[in-house]
């Protein structure tokens, strides 16, 4: 304990009063007090709409002064344009990207936060280039400036600009991030490119800026919305939009991976894929529910494959998957994969098992897209859509104690439900319709910036 020169101690909790210090720490606190409060006014609706009306007036003044320079006559409107979820070892949002490539003809700018976010294709490596925009895909307001002006520069020769919403859209993430990616559909409008949002869900609690930013836009661009529960909530909000479906329901096609086919294939029993999501463990731990479910698949004389979907930081499966398998009862009978598999690598594994129970509604998609049964956790609000398309309300299961006993019981109705691989295969035409709906072509806008 501190001693006075009076030789009294000094209580250890004291405050230090000195005038030097105390202005310092009045500084400090005023200091931070302002930027919380400046940072609450920039993030607000009013701050958002205000920051976005000062950029879309400064890219116009930059077209126009580029535009009075000599140089060659614009080129023809040949370019298609999409905007990227963050990627980074998300097989769903791969999918998504690769989906996008198929159907759409010619070059393509790949709008992303890294230039080392997604996997272009071998067969689209001479068509396809990248922004890397980190700033700008996040939705960070300062210093994004040049990414904006590079962005417009392309836009001005883009025929088409496609936002893949995901979920995203709706503000749950993160607001800024909604927000600056409604507001660049009405920037392509504004420079002449059709704009479009590709495959998105809608919450039931969504961010009510980010809602006022997409009604914004669904003025000048096309909303196509996933799911049929999330085009309802967009229709009691106001906020047109086109039912669709998933773009991954667009993309097809298998590759085997050689090093989980020989698992897979050298015993006839029947495996079952199952996936922890590091995002839902984040909230409940459910390790001990999965291991117990898994211990009874094996028990019942099949085999699992704990497949990760997500392998980044933050929301990593590897991880969460990783404990499951070093708990399970019979390690001879779990395969953990520690790598992100491609798309068709996952289409290959799924369309051999036997059924799939996921946290990640991507890795549900593309069992579906094989006719596989799935059994999938449900987050934000966006599967119960996607299990309604399909008939399969009662095989989406919430993420709580407990889910482990309830898995294990949809798994055995599922396996003793003897149509409904062939109820799913069925309906997957339909479905892959509502999907293509978002590949139609479109006659671009007008570009104000010509005149």
């Amino acid at each position: 304990m501190p001693i006075t020169e009076a030789g009294e101690p000094v209580p250890t909790d004291a405050r230090v009063t000195s005038p030097t210090a105390a202005g310092v720490t009045r500084g400090t606190r005023l200091r931070r007090g302002l930027y919380a409060r400046a940072r609450r006014a920039l993030l607000s609706d009013t701050g958002l709409r205000l920051a976005h009306a000062v950029e879309r007036t400064r890219v116009l003044v930059h077209l126009r002064r580029s535009a009075s320079r000599p140089g060659p006559s614009p080129a023809p409107r040949e370019l298609a344009a999409v905007m990227l979820p963050a990627g980074g070892g998300n097989i769903g949002d791969q999918a998504m990207f690769e989906a996008y490539l198929v159907n759409t003809p010619g070059e393509v700018l790949a709008v992303m936060r890294d230039a080392g976010a997604y996997i272009v294709p071998d067969e689209d490596q001479a068509r396809v280039r990248v922004l890397s925009a980190p700033l700008l895909s996040g939705g960070t307001l300062r210093g994004r400036w040049g990414e904006v002006r590079a962005l417009a520069d392309e836009l001005r020769a883009a025929r088409s600009f496609a936002v893949i919403g995901a979920d995203i859209m709706d503000g749950g993430y993160n607001r800024a991030e909604a927000v600056t990616r409604a507001e660049m559909l009405r920037l392509a409008h504004l420079l002449g490119a059709g704009a479009r949002v590709l495959g998105f869900s809608w919450g039931e609690h969504v961010d009510a800026a980010a809602s006022r930013a997409l009604a914004r836009a669904a003025c000048k661009a096309q909303l196509f919305v996933r799911d049929p529960i999330s085009a309802e909530r967009l229709g009691r909000a106001g906020i047109p939009a086109i039912e669709s479906a998933d773009l991954v329901f667009t993309a097809d096609g298998e590759r085997e991976p050689a090093d989980i086919s020989a698992w897979v294939t050298r015993l006839p029993d029947p495996v079952v894929i199952v996936n922890l999501s590091g995002l839902i463990e984040r909230r409940t731990d459910l390790v001990p529910e999965f291991v117990a479910l898994i211990d009874r698949l094996t028990a019942d004389g099949m085999r699992v494959v704990l497949l990760p979907h997500c392998l980044r930081d933050g929301d990593d499966d590897l991880a969460v998957c990783r404990r499951a398998g070093e708990a399970a009862a019979r390690p001879d009978r779990v395969l953990l994969v520690e790598r992100a598999l491609r798309p068709a690598e996952v289409r290959w594994l799924t369309a051999r098992a036997s059924a799939v129970v996921t946290g990640r509604m991507h890795l549900s998609i593309l069992a579906l897209t094989e006719g596989t049964p799935v059994v999938v956790l449900r987050t934000r609000g966006k599967v119960e859509g996607l299990a309604r398309m399909f008939d399969l309300e009662r095989y989406a299961l919430d993420p709580v104690p407990g889910i482990g006993g309830e898995a294990g019981s949809a798994l055995a109705d599922l396996f003793a439900d003897t149509t409904l691989r062939e109820r799913i295969e069925a309906r997957l035409p339909h479905v892959r319709a509502l999907a293509q709906r978002q590949f139609v072509p479109e006659a671009p806008a007008h570009a104000v910036t010509s005149r």
